[in-house]
This record gives structure tokens, sequence and C-alpha cells, in this order.
């Protein structure tokens, strides 16, 4: 069955038999259904039963994960964070403390910045900044104010981004649009996409806000960040756990992880193009979904199924070797591309951009 006729028919058993607790066996007695969903199921439900454990994991991370998912206000802009620790150790998006794209500050940042966390019942407490990763968009804040619960405050567990499997159901919580006093966090139930040792993609729903809120698995444990909105649905970008781990005492100790060379100079913006290449690094530069007109790729003539062949006249064989390549230009940079399109072998000039923020 093809995904979204599955999804349709989710939602018609959503509507038509959620209410229903027993099911009737061969015999025509009536049997409980069964409630349990394990965690790292990666397809669809396929009968009422099936949908409802789906639908009561889903509430129980809900439920669970709540309480710990936070907003939060810095200057004039806005993101979401997920606190960690009974300490108040909050992890979020650097760019949300940063206030900037991931990819262009860090040489002038300085941790201790005042910021107030917005919980999931609308109150406002006192935070600060801590240190951020402008690389992976990795960024830490500390709540200065006392938990409620005998000064501690609610947190949740970290999981393992490197053991999700494509098609796994994840929550994703946050504060789209920014947060709101009298809305509690938003909950998307999506799927993974993609997981490599620099992100983790899903086609949970992001918007602006939702940047430095958790991904969860559906055992309630946080496996990545919201980081980047794709320019499709599947392309959402999220930091993997371990991006955080492997840096936790710096990130606590406030410090730029990566600091750029010439201090009080901001890191240079990576140029952009706008296309989705094959997850496997060594597979070759083939163009795997649509590309958007508005993107330098599509506003030069790409097209999903186009395969990159030369670089400015040097042979590209694999998607590694062209990221090598791009990564010696920057925005503003106009390449030479040169594609296979089915029989037809064609030369593309290409002006590249510079990549759009994640809030």
């Amino acid at each position: 069955m093809i995904p979204h006729m599955k999804w349709r028919m989710i939602q018609a058993l959503a509507v038509l038999g959620l209410g229903i607790a027993l099911l009737p066996t061969r015999s025509g007695a009536f049997v409980a259904e069964d409630t349990t969903w394990p965690t790292d199921r990666t397809d669809f439900p396929t009968d009422v039963s099936q949908l409802r454990a789906l639908q009561n994991r889903v509430q129980q991370v809900i439920e669970k994960c709540t309480p710990s998912t936070v907003g939060i206000l810095i200057g004039i802009g806005a993101g979401s964070g997920v606190i960690v620790s009974e300490d108040g150790l909050v992890l979020t998006a650097a760019h949300v403390i940063a206030g900037d794209s991931p990819f262009t500050k860090g040489a002038d940042y300085k941790a201790g910045r005042a910021c107030k966390i917005v919980l999931s019942d609308g109150r406002k407490v006192n935070g600060k900044t801590l240190g951020i990763n402008p690389k992976t968009d990795a960024g830490m804040v500390q709540i200065t104010d006392p938990g409620p619960i005998g000064g501690k405050w609610p947190a949740v567990p970290l999981g393992k981004s490197e053991e999700l499997k494509r098609g796994q159901w994840v929550v994703a919580l946050g504060h789209p649009g920014g947060p709101k006093t009298d809305r509690p966090p938003v909950a998307r139930l999506g799927r993974v996409e993609n997981v490599i040792s620099e992100l983790v993609r899903t086609n949970c729903a992001l918007v602006g806000g939702d940047s430095g809120g958790p991904l969860f698995d559906l055992d309630g444990r946080v496996v990545g960040i919201h980081s980047r909105i794709g320019l499709t649905l599947n392309q959402n970008i999220h930091v993997p756990i371990e991006k955080f781990q492997m840096e936790w005492k710096a990130l606590v100790a406030g410090e730029v992880v990566g600091r750029p060379s010439r201090p009080g100079q901001p890191a240079q913006s990576p140029p952009f193009l706008g296309v989705v290449f094959p997850d496997d690094e060594e597979d070759d530069a083939w163009i795997t979904e649509e590309v958007e007109p508005n993107t330098p790729a599509g506003q030069a003539g790409l097209k999903a199924g186009d395969t990159i062949t030369k670089f400015n006249g040097q042979p590209i064989k694999s998607v590694k070797q062209f990221r090598e390549m791009m990564a010696k230009y920057k925005p503003g940079d106009e390449i030479k591309l040169t594609i296979r399109r089915g029989t037809t072998i064609m030369t593309l000039s290409v002006k590249l951009g510079r990549r759009p923020g994640g809030s």
C-alpha cells in the first residue's frame, strides 16, 4: 500500500474505530485489544487495535515529556528547548540563543546572556545562556530559578539517535510560532527518514519557533533537537543527541566549540545549492527529490533525477566528492555543473546562495 493511502486508512480508522475497546474473534467472542506498540516498530498500523496502541504510546510520551519542554525568549527572538537535568539544564539549538543562523555566529558569542524560560503551563522563569557549537547547531541554557519540585526541575532522559531506524515513529514537541502563555507545547507525530552522524532527518511537521525543541522516541527519551526546517516536509533536520554528549562539559562551561580562528570575525556561511542527494555518501551525486524553484539549483534548471558528473570541469563520482568541492566555495560564487539527464549531457551555470536559517 502506498504511503498516502496508509495515512488515509489511519485517519479513517481514527474516526470510525477509536471508540472500540473490544475486538471480535472468529468464534464471535470478544477479547481486549492489544494496547502495546513496540517503540522501534517502523511500519504503519494495520487495524483499529494497532492504531489505538500507537495512539496510547504517543499519549504517554506527550504526558511524560510536556512538562520538560520549554520556550526560550531571548532579545526579540524565541525558540524552544527541553530540560534534561533536575538542576535545570536545557538543551536547545545554537541559533536560538546566538541570535542568528548556526552557520554565521560563534566568533563573537559570549555565554551568560539573560533569557526567559517559558514553562509548559505558561509561567516564566529566569535563565542564562551557556555554550554553543555553531557547526552542529547545539546549544545549552541554564535555568537559574529553583525548580517547583523541592527545588528540582522535571527532566527527561536522553536516548540514542544512532539506534533510530528508518521509518521509526517519533514525536516532536515545541512552540510553533513562539511560546504562548495560554498554549502548552504542541506535539507532532512523524517518522524517521534518515540518521547519519551529523543529523537526524524526519517528516515531523515543524515551523518557526520549534527550533531548539526536542525530538522524542516512543520511550520518551530525547534523541534530537530541532535545528533546521527543510524545503520539503521530509527534510526537517535535528541535531543528534550524541552531538551534545560529545561536547557536554565544554557546552556546560559556556564555551564556543570550534570557535573561528580569528576572534571577533563571524564564521563564513557555507554555500547553498538546494538539492537532496542519496544518504549514502559513496553513491552517485544524483538529485533524489523535487527541486524547489526558489533555490539556486531550481533557478539554474536542475531537476529531480539529474546526476551531477562534473563540478567546474572536474569529474564527480560520489556525493562525498561533491560536498568536498562545495566546501571550497562561498555564497555568491558562480559554478558550472555538468549533469546527465537521461541520455542528455548538459552544463548549467549556478550562482550559489546562503542556506536558510532554522526559524
